[in-house]
């Protein structure tokens, strides 16, 4: 029975099967381009990986079509097939040559998995925080935060994920990674970016309602252009916490009363009656025992019982007066 090999027909079912199934792996765009040393080193384990159970998949798929075809019983034979102890030297091949092949496929898994985990000394931290439904970075080195991730081309980037509220997932199909952001725990992502542009970022965890709409942006720009403007977002951010400590010390100067009961009567007599002496929508004020600095952050922040945010600078600074005179 095993004397003779069939080889024209296998070998005519082989290459149909061969075609069909190099067909579908061609012609189907399977992997977005790589844009990342990792997402190279990965992809092309991916692809090893297929062709190479493509091969085992022609092999085991002509022959099984080879044996329906040729030994298929018809439809009145009801006996048993002959008697067949097996092939020895067939069942050491189909044992030896798989698990050589696994060997192989572990070592090269190995060789992407420590290259892409390879540690630069110049590398750039960001740290990304993931929390129902939007994504957060921050630049620790420069003490700035941002919506949208820069990285520049060229410069290993270490990705700090973490969750601030459920289990989310930091994933960049272009870059070729995926990584848990879970509550508690900083997992560590490495990417080498090597193409400029712009790539979405995607959870891929089920995170709540909101969780189809969870996107961000990745922008890779060149090492020029990262630099001007790191410059730029961290020169705005120092204006903006000079803007707040400006704002701050105007709100805690000492204020006018004469000018805080004008402020009162526009954007806080429609809560608080008679100039806050009565009850209205919002208590009496006349009688409260809230100390300056407790009247100050009741307006400023709302704090759940009003709106917050009405008054600001020394317009804050004059009602925290005004407050203070009739109390």
């Amino acid at each position: 029975m095993y004397k003779k090999i069939p080889i024209i027909p296998l070998a005519v079912i082989a290459v149909v099967v061969a075609a069909i199934t190099a067909a579908q792996a061609l012609i189907i765009d399977w992997l977005p381009p790589a844009s990342t040393e990792q997402a190279e080193r990965t992809f092309g384990l991916l692809w090893f990986l297929f062709w190479m159970s493509a091969v085992f998949f022609v092999i085991v798929t002509s022959i099984l079509i080879y044996a329906i075809w040729k030994w298929r019983a018809t439809d009145d034979d009801l006996e048993d097939g002959p008697p067949t102890h097996g092939n020895t030297k067939l069942e050491i091949v189909w044992t030896v040559v798989p698990s050589v092949a696994l060997v192989i496929v572990a070592v090269y898994g190995y060789i992407v998995l420590e290259r892409n985990e390879a540690v630069a000394a110049d590398r750039l931290n960001v740290d990304v925080y993931a929390q129902q439904f939007n994504w957060t970075y921050g630049y620790p080195e420069a003490g700035i935060e941002t919506g949208t991730l820069v990285v520049p081309e060229g410069r290993q980037v270490q990705l700090n994920v973490r969750a601030r509220d459920v289990i989310h997932d930091f994933w960049v199909p272009e870059f070729g990674i995926k990584g848990d952001a879970v509550p508690g725990i900083t997992h560590t992502l490495w990417i080498n970016p090597t193409k400029t542009g712009t790539y979405p970022v995607v959870c891929a965890e089920l995170c709540g309602v909101g969780h189809g709409v969870m996107r961000s942006e990745v922008k890779v720009v060149s090492a020029k252009e990262y630099t001007a403007w790191l410059a730029k977002a961290t020169a705005r951010v120092k204006a903006s916490t000079a803007a707040t400590a400006a704002a701050a010390k105007l709100e805690t100067a000492p204020g006018d009363a004469e000018a805080g009961k004008t402020v009162f009567e526009a954007k806080c007599s429609g809560c608080h009656a008679d100039l806050g002496k009565t009850a209205g929508v919002g208590p009496a004020i006349v009688g409260t025992a809230l100390t300056t600095d407790q009247i100050r952050d009741q307006i400023k922040n709302g704090k759940g019982a009003m709106p917050g945010g009405l008054a600001t600078g020394t317009d804050l600074a004059n009602v925290v007066a005004f407050v203070e005179s009739i109390k």
